[in-house]
């Protein structure tokens, strides 16, 4: 399959399962996406999050027990679109409700529409 877009998009990956870091670095590079990271530390993330020029992020709720949310709210301020991916339901306290959540495990077809979804909120 060729790429998703006649342009590379830069997505950051926030993921601290290394196998499942791995599988969607694959598949988002498969697709033509230019995957940022893996990362699998808070810190790294929200550094990325922060400073580089991203079209898009695939976010762990949950990294090594602690929420994304500091990086969330990162994304969010500079109007990058992001997707939640977990293995878990989505917490009452959710601060970024209107983000999609990615349930973990995924097929490829349930990750094929959770990207398209990301991308498409994507400025051009």
């Amino acid at each position: 399959m060729t790429g998703i877009s006649n342009r590379v998009r830069n997505l950051l990956v926030l993921e601290d399962e290394p196998l499942i870091a791995m599988m969607l670095q694959d598949e988002l590079e498969s697709l033509g996406v230019h995957v940022i990271g893996p990362v699998s530390n808070l810190k790294s993330a929200l550094r990325i999050a922060e400073t580089i020029d991203l079209d898009g992020a695939l976010l762990d709720r949950n990294i090594n027990g602690t929420f994304a949310d500091a990086v969330a709210d990162a994304l969010h301020t500079r109007g990058i679109p992001f997707v939640f991916v977990s293995g878990y339901e989505r917490p009452a306290g959710l601060r970024h409700r209107e983000v999609p959540v990615l349930h973990k495990p995924f097929g490829k077809i349930e990750f094929r529409v959770a990207l398209l979804s990301l991308l498409e909120r994507t400025k051009p």
